[in-house]
């Protein structure tokens, strides 16, 4: 069963608007109003859905038409993200992704579970929460609790590639939502720093560089 309603969501960064600063697969994808393909909407950081199914006059009748369970039992933030006939879905610590077929009764195509320490938990400031996942170019992009940056195949969930750029021993932990402009993703990297990493290469993991912290910022960034 496809729902023509979306989520709105939590997201890091609000950027530029226009095609200028705009990945070309994300712009596309968000000028279909059926897609959710990004945490902010869109490029110009609306979070707003033009889709009008629901609107004034029959909002009062919704009701369930059907649920999934994550598993994970702790604080949800950011929203699925939906990619024509299929919704991807993370979660909060262990950060699992599921990507679910919305033309197929929510069939799990795929599941990711990421191996981290759990000794993470305890370093989390405000639950162990997770903004959500970005898309781009046949790629789903995760940031885990323990800093490590992840990118998943859209179509079989498995890594392409992972960099890791923070400590949690050294109290750097990660829950942000990555945000991809052109062929440079952004992401902050633990707080109150930022990253970015060039991913123009699909299969090549990439080098993340600092942005914005005092003494922590790369003299010469990567991006």
């Amino acid at each position: 069963m496809r729902l023509s309603t979306l989520a709105y969501g939590a997201g890091l960064i609000a950027f530029a608007t226009g095609p200028a600063f705009a990945n070309e697969s994300v712009f596309e994808a968000t000028k279909n109003q059926q897609n959710w393909a990004m945490q902010q909407g869109d490029y110009a950081n609306h979070r707003y859905s033009k889709l009008d199914q629901i609107n004034t006059k029959n909002v009062g009748s919704l009701h369930t038409a059907w649920s999934f369970s994550t598993g994970v039992l702790r604080g949800h933030e950011g929203s699925p993200l939906v990619i024509g006939n299929m919704m991807y879905v993370h979660t909060p610590f262990p950060n699992i992704v599921f990507a679910l077929d919305l033309d197929n009764n929510q069939k799990i195509v795929w599941k990711y579970t990421p191996k981290q320490d759990p000794s993470v938990i305890p370093v989390m400031c405000c639950d162990t929460v997770n903004r959500g996942v970005q898309y781009a170019d046949g790629t789903i992009f995760l940031y885990q609790a323990d800093t490590t940056l992840v990118a998943l195949d859209a179509k079989t969930g498995k890594e392409k590639w992972k960099v890791v750029n923070g400590d949690p021993k050294k109290g750097e932990t990660g829950t942000s939502a990555p945000l991809i402009v052109k062929d440079k993703l952004l992401w902050e990297s633990p707080a109150p720093s930022s990253a970015c990493a060039d991913v123009s290469q699909p299969t090549t993991s990439p080098t993340a560089s600092w942005l914005g912290e005092p003494g922590r910022q790369d003299p010469t960034p990567t991006c």
